[in-house]
């Protein structure tokens, strides 16, 4: 890293992101990286504040696992796990306050 006169909160250095899938590479300053990762935290705070709506499956990572043929998971295990699930996310819906 050269050393240079210039403000250290002004130098750019290359941040990368990944979210949803994708990868994004940027040069930016030091504040404007702290400003990106503000915004990121008071998001996923948001997120975790707010009950999710009842349209989409409680874990899709679970449920993309359970339906791959090769994980070695036993039938009544799957089962199992899916009724667990099916009854956590109706605890969750019948908790919600927009119920």
């Amino acid at each position: 890293v050269e050393e240079s006169s210039e403000n250290p909160e002004n130098q750019q250095q290359q941040l990368t992101i990944f979210y949803n899938g994708r990868v994004c590479v940027c040069d930016v300053t030091e504040i404007q990286a702290r400003a990106i990762l503000m915004i990121a935290n008071r998001e996923t705070d948001e997120r975790l504040r707010t009950p999710r709506s009842g349209s989409g499956p409680a874990s899709p990572t679970v449920h993309s696992q359970i339906n791959s043929p090769n994980n070695g998971l036993s039938t009544s295990m799957k089962r199992s796990l899916q009724r667990f699930l099916q009854k956590r996310k109706n605890r969750i819906q019948a908790t919600s306050p927009y119920h």
